[in-house]
């Protein structure tokens, strides 16, 4: 080939590169817009882009442009996670910054090399090539699993949590799950263990610790795993500063992307499925998809503790409780609503009620219960406004003729020490639920730290209502007379 013929052919390769740079400059300057047209080019499937896909992309940005050095993401399994943050947001940066050294950890050495062996795969795809016309070949004599590194020095290293990666050097260090969830709520030593190679051996690894950044992301699994342990030498003023992420799986709050109580992708983790999941292992449940970690050893409910009933005795008392609240807002208290039998001093709960309702709609609830259940006293909290509740209740049921008695009550003490009078309760199986009272559970799960607790001390204001009430069918019993021989009148059962 000529000189002529060597400038020409170089001129039309530029072209060439130019016309796919222009043609694919959305996929190569946005992450999502490559992981979506490398799904479909790749893998002949939609990578569908839920809003917290895009708002960890925002935060990855964040970390490319060095505004944002410490990241912790908190998110429920099968978010799609590990795809996004582990396996493409290293190529993509790569294709973009081909100088950037990238380390990945999790809780196992051979499947976070699994990741970065189909990272390096993607990275050789011609897909990517179509995107990154301009990338840096890959070396020959580095390029296995482990550590594949390319021409102008950028490079992916994996190992497992813990691993040794001494004389590594990283712009951008990835933890991904750094302990396997299952055990991370028995071993101790693990967990420790990871913390202290955090505290020991991550920092060390950045090339510039002051501008190489720390992505974690996991799902919580423990109060003392790494993200706990460094959110809390962050709040103590003892750590470094980390942005975090949480993303729980049900929305516990309204806020900019769903409402209270709807999934974090509806097709992806059904909201039926999450209640089910809820209420079939509410611990696990409230750690590794809520964010909200319990730990064992720091409960105070129990959930062996927890009695089912099918169907409730025929014979009881019944009586209902109201702790009112009257905001809608989705920050204010929610009201809870609770009817329960006592037979023999074990409680049933029959109905739990609980929401956020303006005063017309709390007393159509209660008249609700009141109709339903036949209690013989509805006990209403009564603190400031909420005095009018009973006082308006009480006209309602006698112009709608419902025979039942309306009590105020006023409560006194800790609110947390009212609810600890249930412990002993429920450790001797005195109280039941049905199946479908999960969030009863829940909070006694989470007790105190939860963030709402006005189910459980509704129950102990019912406890309190059954133990306090005298019986009233005992009170108004006719004493059965007979007489004696003289025609005296003996009381038999006074």
């Amino acid at each position: 080939m000529t000189y002529n013929e060597s400038l020409r052919q170089a001129a039309l390769v530029e072209l060439a590169t130019r016309e796919l740079e222009k043609r694919f400059k959305p996929q190569s300057e946005d992450l999502l817009e490559f992981i979506k047209y490398f799904f479909q080019e790749e893998k002949g499937k939609e990578f569908k882009v839920n809003w917290h896909h895009k708002l960890i992309a925002e935060k990855l940005k964040e970390v490319v442009e060095g505004k944002c050095t410490r990241l912790i993401i908190n998110i429920p399994p099968r978010s799609g996670k590990t795809e996004l943050i582990t396996k493409c947001f290293p190529v993509w940066l790569l294709g973009n910054h081909p100088e950037k050294k990238i380390i990945a950890t999790g809780y196992s050495t051979s499947l976070t090399q699994t990741f970065s062996n189909e990272a390096r795969d993607y990275y050789t795809s011609t897909t990517y090539r179509n995107v990154f016309p301009r990338r840096s070949e890959l070396r020959e004599d580095q390029n296995t699993k482990e550590w594949w590194v390319n021409q102008r020095g950028g490079s992916y290293f994996a190992t497992g949590t813990g691993g040794s990666i001494t004389g590594r050097g990283a712009d951008i260090f990835v933890i991904d799950d750094p302990i396997k969830p299952d055990k991370a709520d028995t071993s101790d030593i693990e967990r420790v263990g990871i913390n202290n190679w955090y505290e020991n051996t991550v920092l060390s690894r950045l090339d510039e610790p002051t501008k190489g950044a720390i992505i974690i992301i996991m799902q919580r699994t423990h109060e003392n795993d790494l993200c706990g342990h460094l959110i809390a030498k962050m709040e103590e003023g003892t750590g470094q500063k980390f942005e975090v992420l949480s993303i729980p799986a049900i929305a516990e709050v309204d806020d900019d992307y769903r409402k209270e109580g709807e999934s974090i992708q509806e097709d992806r983790l059904p909201i039926e499925f999450l209640e089910d999941y809820k209420r079939s292992n509410p611990v696990i449940f409230s750690t590794q998809y809520q964010q909200n970690p319990i730990a064992k050893e720091s409960q105070e409910f129990h959930e062996e503790w927890f009695r089912f009933y099918e169907n409730a005795p025929l014979n009881g008392r019944i009586f209902t409780a109201v702790d009112p609240a009257f905001s809608k807002r989705s920050s204010a208290d929610y009201t809870a609503i609770i009817t329960a039998k006592f037979h023999e001093d074990y409680m049933y709960l029959l109905e739990v009620t609980h929401g956020r309702f303006d005063p017309g709609e709390l007393e159509d609830k209660i008249v609700y219960h009141a109709r339903k259940w036949s209690p013989e006293k509805i006990g209403v909290e009564a603190f400031a406004a909420q005095k009018v509740v009973g006082f308006s209740l009480r006209n309602r049921l006698r112009k709608e003729m419902i025979p039942c008695d309306v009590e105020d009550i006023t409560q006194t003490g800790s609110k947390e020490a009212k609810i600890r009078r249930l412990i002993p309760l429920y450790r001797n199986g005195q109280i039941y639920h049905t199946r479908d009272m999960g969030e009863v559970e829940q909070q006694l799960i989470k007790f105190p730290r939860a963030r709402h607790d006005d189910i459980i001390d509704t129950v102990q204001m019912l406890y309190d209502m059954y133990s306090l009430q005298p019986n009233v069918k005992t009170m108004y019993q006719v004493p059965e007379i007979k007489y004696d021989s003289m025609g005296r009148p003996l009381i038999i059962n006074a």
